[in-house]
């Protein structure tokens, strides 16, 4: 039998609110979606010092341009929901003996609200801090708040440029081919690089270095210190988690014979992932991990076999939201790719559908 331990990225399986597109819409419209497609492309050539999710180190001289505070965070993170089900869920695993840790990229004013309505400490929360007020004190005489602004004009304009790049991603090239590759997306590219590897840095602001980010390989890190200090193996540890900040610790945790498990995933969080699980209800997760619990992943795939099985759809076969179960449970298999592009479909729509089943905001 395996230890009762679940490690969970927050954004997605936790709680519907992405807090750093939030604030970052409302300040600069438009700016959020082409950092976050750049954070893809980063991430996947392996950029030097870069960890996927840093796109919430990049938005942070844009927040300090426009004098957002610490407070604004804050009050913006009040309005998230968590998702349905999050409650009875995390309250039944604790109830069981379960030990829970939250391994988040967003921001720890979330996690300040977040936790404390699910029942998990801020010290059982690994996320990322974010301090304007030191920041705004650090830099306010440097000309990096004026750089900043300059630059957005630059990006802001190159929007349609930035939107023909991810619809030609969306339609199946890859992001590295795209934007790395294809000299019409140059521009766009250029002036990014500009702003954040050398125009701040040339004035004393390091991107990485003043908002230090939980995603990537520094979920790894934060996952070997919780199991150092729960006594456990990576190879014990059930972990959930949908997008590319999560990849990383899915590839780790597959080559260590732990369990990633994708829910509600886009490609990066399903390509490294052992099982994936789309449900608008998190409350499905946990027949999986008592499968995993009780037997480890032969008991975890016998489960599937049984269950995840009977799918519904259209009549032009695309999959309907819900099945029989009110989940779709998968092994993951990149190799597949008739079955992997299968499973990223009905993955989407899932990932459409959480939206609207997120339960009442919590400020």
């Amino acid at each position: 039998m395996k230890p009762k331990v679940l490690f969970t990225d927050g954004e997605g399986p936790i709680v519907f609110k992405d807090l750093a597109a939030d604030i970052t819409e409302k300040t600069v419209p438009g700016l959020f979606p082409v950092l976050s497609f750049y954070d893809d492309y980063l991430a996947e050539v392996g950029a030097k010092g870069y960890q996927a999710g840093d796109t919430l180190a990049l938005i942070a001289p844009h927040l300090l341009a426009h004098d957002v505070t610490d407070e604004d965070v804050a009050r913006e993170a009040k309005d998230a929901k968590v998702c349905l089900g999050v409650e009875e869920y995390i309250a039944g695993l604790k109830e069981d003996g379960w030990t829970v840790r939250i391994i988040s990229t967003a921001y720890s004013q979330l996690w300040e609200l977040v936790g404390k309505h699910i029942g998990v400490p801020m010290e059982d929360i690994a996320c990322t801090t974010l301090d304007l007020a030191s920041l705004r004190k650090s830099f306010a005489a440097n000309g990096v708040f004026d750089a900043t602004r300059n630059a957005e004009k630059n990006i802001l304009g190159l929007i349609p440029l930035a939107n023909q790049a991810m619809k030609e991603v969306d339609q199946g090239k890859s992001v590295v081919e795209v934007l790395g590759k294809d000299l019409r997306f140059t521009p766009l590219l250029s002036v990014l690089d500009e702003l954040y590897w050398r125009k701040l840095p040339s004035i004393g602001y390091q991107t990485l270095e003043a908002v230090k980010v939980i995603g990537g390989k520094r979920k790894i890190e934060a996952a070997q210190k919780f199991a150092r200090e729960l006594g456990v193996g990576l190879s014990d540890v059930a972990y959930v988690g949908d997008s590319i900040t999560d990849d990383a610790l899915h590839a780790r945790l597959s080559q260590e014979n732990g369990l990633p498990i994708a829910i509600n995933g886009n490609q990066y969080a399903l390509r490294n992932a052992r099982v994936a699980v789309a449900t608008k209800d998190m409350r499905k997760l946990r027949p999986v991990l008592d499968a995993w619990q009780q037997g480890g992943f032969g008991e975890v795939q016998r489960f599937i076999r049984l269950n995840g099985a009977s799918f519904l759809r259209d009549k032009k076969g695309a999959p309907i939201a819900e099945n029989l179960s009110g989940a779709h449970y998968d092994l993951v298999g990149p190799s597949d790719q008739v079955g992997f592009r299968r499973i990223l479909d009905t993955h989407r729509e899932y990932r459409r559908l959480v939206r609207g089943a997120a339960t009442a905001r919590l400020g």
